[in-house]
C-alpha cells in the first residue's frame, strides 16, 4: 500500500459516522450535488452526507469528478 493510500485509509477509518450513505444513495443524490455546485451554492453544506460519502469512497469520488467534467463540457444544470 502506498503512503497516500495508507493515509486515506487511516483518515477514512477515523472519520466514519453512524448514519452514512451507501453508494446507491450517493448516486441518487449526485446529480443534485453537482447542480448545486454549478449554480454557485455550497453543496457540501447543503448535502453534507453526500460530501462525506464522497470523501470516504474513492469510487464514488471518481464518479463525481467524471460527472463534473461531463457537465462542465455540456453546460449548466443538465444533470436533473
Amino acid at each position: 500500500m502506498r503512503r497516500e493510500e495508507f493515509k486515506r485509509f487511516v483518515h477514512t477509518v477515523f472519520d466514519a459516522e453512524g448514519d452514512e450513505l451507501v453508494c446507491s444513495e450517493f448516486f441518487a443524490e449526485l446529480p443534485r450535488y453537482v447542480d448545486l455546485e454549478r449554480a454557485g451554492h455550497n453543496a457540501k453544506a447543503l448535502l453534507p452526507r453526500v460530501s462525506h460519502h464522497m470523501h470516504q469512497c474513492p469510487e464514488c469520488e471518481e464518479a463525481y469528478e467524471a460527472l463534473r467534467v461531463v457537465t462542465g463540457e455540456l453546460g449548466p444544470h443538465i444533470t436533473t
